[in-house]
């Protein structure tokens, strides 16, 4: 056997197991750097989506409100630009980006060659090829990109609300309307003599959302935190309850009484009250001069203008947009009266706050009104299955149809 031979042969595999140890740690390095760039590239990306559904969402309540596009792109922008101005987001720089923003009248339609700014709005938010910092990815020549994008608008009809006031309207036998309420009439929500109401002998329209007056002045301020299922049953609350009732609901006016503060139940935008006040007549009907005095219409007018600039003179000061919109459930009366009484919720209905509401009830004079309003926007609640344009609603993100994102 010759004895050299074999030692060199050694020497050649040593050599070829170097080799190869040095290829598997070379590879293993390039792998991590790699992971490197791309944990900071995911991340990055998903703060980027969070940064446009934010974006989208603040544009379509301001579209939503307004229908001014130009206002809502101008929000999206600044709340992007807040969310690059957040701690840990500095890389967000969108200006560096491609920014867009699109209307439409459809949430599956991006661009919508017929949008009409009246109708129902949706908006589409996007920022594309925003560049990241790259640790390892520059040396192998590969781009480190992100890219997002998100749709936000108007839900379907909401079969399951909260943030309601617990007062409740008997649907009305009229033709047209949502269950006998038309949009632009003044009704008699809340009664302060119970023969006035079809819930009879005790009730005053009052709905039971627990015991105590504190309960009720909270709710009526805008403080319920549970829910109302339209099908579902609701208790009525015996009892005129005026004090809590005047001083909750007056807070939506900027009037605090009774232990309530702006801090907990801020004013709407908007405190204007009617130079003269609505009243029943003698047959219980309501006797207003809708022609001349204070409608949803003009308060409408006025708060999109509040929300384009709150630092006009004529926005309440810490004031919230559509406070004085009231979302009231409607039930069904039917065959019932008098004491407590456990009545169906059939529609919540939106009706705009009119007036002051007294804190006494002398001669059965603390009514509360309100102009019936086909819509209104409300804070939380579950989605129903079926498009309409009449009830509360609030705004959503929906799957972006141009990129298959949420």
């Amino acid at each position: 056997m010759d004895i050299t031979q074999h030692r060199n042969g050694r020497r050649k595999q040593q050599g070829l197991v170097l080799v190869l140890v040095t290829a598997a740690m070379v590879s293993l390095v390039i792998l991590a750097a790699i992971a490197i760039d791309v944990t900071h590239q995911v991340v990055n990306r998903t703060k980027l989506q969070n940064a446009v559904d934010a974006a989208a969402l603040a544009a379509a309540m301001v579209a939503d409100a307004t229908h001014d596009t130009a206002t809502a792109t101008d929000v999206a922008k600044s709340t992007l630009a807040s969310m690059h101005n957040a701690s840990g987001n500095s890389e967000l720089d969108v200006d560096s980006a491609n920014f867009g923003i699109a209307y439409s009248n459809d949430p599956l339609l991006f661009p919508d060659g017929s949008f009409d700014a009246t109708g129902d709005i949706y908006v589409r938010v996007s920022v594309a090829d925003l560049s990241l910092t790259e640790f390892f990815m520059q040396a192998l020549g590969m781009a480190k990109q992100v890219s997002a994008a998100a749709v936000a608008g108007p839900s379907s009809s909401i079969n399951t609300i909260g943030n309601v006031v617990p007062i409740g309207v008997c649907k009305g036998s009229e033709s047209g309307g949502i269950y006998g309420y038309h949009s632009s009439d003044v009704y008699a929500l809340k009664v302060g003599d119970s023969s006035m109401t079809a819930m009879g002998s005790g009730n005053y329209n009052l709905l039971d959302f627990g015991s105590g007056a504190d309960t009720v002045r909270e709710a009526l301020g805008g403080g319920y935190e549970g829910t109302v299922e339209i099908g579902g049953d609701i208790d009525t609350q015996t009892g005129v309850a005026t004090g809590p009732v005047g001083q909750g609901i007056n807070t939506r006016l900027g009037i605090y009484q009774g232990g309530v503060s702006s801090s907990d139940y801020p004013p709407d935008y908007v405190t204007e009250l009617p130079a003269t006040p609505a009243t029943l007549d003698s047959s219980g009907h309501v006797v207003y001069d809708y022609a001349n005095d204070l409608t949803y219409a003009k308060y409408k007018a006025d708060t999109e203008a509040c929300i384009a600039d709150s630092s006009s003179g004529d926005c309440e000061s810490g004031g919230q947009p559509w406070r004085r919109v009231l979302p009231i459930p409607i039930v069904d009366c039917t065959g019932k009266s008098g004491g407590s009484t456990t009545y169906k919720v059939v529609e919540v209905g939106c009706f705009f706050l009119l007036q002051k509401v007294p804190t006494s009830n002398s001669s059965g004079g603390q009514i509360v009104f309100g102009e019936f309003i086909d819509s209104c926007l409300v804070e939380n609640g579950s989605i129903g299955n079926t498009p309409e344009d009449q009830g509360a609603y609030k705004i959503i993100l929906y799957k972006d149809p141009n990129s298959g994102g949420a």
